[in-house]
């Protein structure tokens, strides 16, 4: 009987995961889920506070107003900007759905959304 084959130790590449472009796209489309996290308890605290009357709403208010919240407010705008694209750039490679079960809109229809909500963000804000 042999004896098994020895092997060096296993190790990560040089300039893992900084090192290669593809590996960087993939670890911040997965760091946005915790973005999205955050907007959503934003969207929460804000609704809580809507709940409870003038005086708390417009102390939400008055928090996104500061200049931490007004970066805050930025950073997770373009972060979610960021995960829809890449969402809308792998939807695109799933398989459709054979036609006869169902349609497919075209992309363009989800860039005009992309867009108008962009638009709608702009004018609120």
């Amino acid at each position: 009987m042999s004896a098994p084959t020895r092997m060096a130790p296993a190790r990560l590449p040089d300039g893992w995961w900084l090192g290669h472009a593809r590996y960087r796209s993939y670890v911040l489309f997965a760091g946005t889920g915790i973005v999205l996290m955050l907007d959503a308890l934003s969207l929460v605290m804000g609704l809580r506070a809507l709940g409870n009357g003038l005086a708390a709403w417009e102390s939400y208010l008055a928090s996104w107003a500061s200049p931490l919240g007004v970066v805050a407010a930025w950073l997770l705008f373009l972060l979610t900007l960021f995960f829809s694209f890449r969402w809308l750039r792998v939807g695109a490679k799933i398989p459709p759905v054979p036609r006869k079960l169902l349609f497919r809109l075209p992309t363009a229809f989800f860039l005009i959304g992309q867009f108008a909500a962009l638009g709608l963000w702009v004018v609120l804000v």
